[in-house]
């Protein structure tokens, strides 16, 4: 066996790893961070997610800058507050205390699933400003879905694998973090 095949199998794994599941190579790369700093990835997340909604809205002529600045706030408060809260609401009913597992490790799992939600958000926010399309919903909405997996994992891990909870459970915070985006159109912005 060649010695040069082993890495080159290796970074072609990354890659293709990378193509298929973005957040999970940053989640396994980010893992022994300490919670209070993996929340800001969750934040910049939904920052940008919200920021390009914001664009969006300011294209069609129904908000102004500022107004697009208080959107991208609120993406920052919801990734980062927003995203602990249900982190913690999730950690107490899959009861992982009783697993041994922290809080802190929750919020750390939580907040990095997130982190295909930045990649996604992200892209969108560069074809929104390069091309001027519309990209809230084509690729926020889209990196909120592709999130769903790594918190289904970590509330089954939560739960003892208890798999229709966990099901249920990452509905519901799925649910609530399309809820609460939804929500910005319906207080007039």
């Amino acid at each position: 066996m060649d010695p040069q095949s082993h890495p080159r199998k290796s970074q072609l794994r990354t890659v293709l790893t990378m193509i298929a599941n973005p957040g999970e190579v940053i989640k396994k790369q980010l893992i022994k961070i300490p919670w209070p700093y993996t929340i800001l990835l969750s934040g910049l997340a939904f920052t940008l997610f919200f920021l390009q909604t914001g664009i969006d809205l300011f294209r069609a002529g129904t908000i102004g800058i500022e107004r697009v600045i208080l959107i991208a706030m609120i993406g920052l408060f919801f990734g980062t507050a927003g995203v602990v809260l249900l982190a913690m609401l999730s950690y107490l009913l899959a009861q992982g205390g009783k697993r041994n597992l922290p809080p802190g490790w929750a919020i750390s799992n939580f907040a990095l699933g997130y982190s295909v939600t930045l990649i996604y958000s992200l892209c969108g926010l560069l074809f929104s400003l390069a091309f001027h399309w519309n990209t809230a919903v084509a690729f926020g909405i889209t990196g909120v879905l592709w999130s769903l997996r790594p918190t289904l994992f970590t509330i089954k891990q939560m739960s003892g694998d208890a798999t229709v909870l966990s099901v249920v459970l990452t509905t519901l915070c799925g649910a609530i973090m399309l809820f609460g985006w939804g929500l910005l159109g319906q207080l007039g912005f």
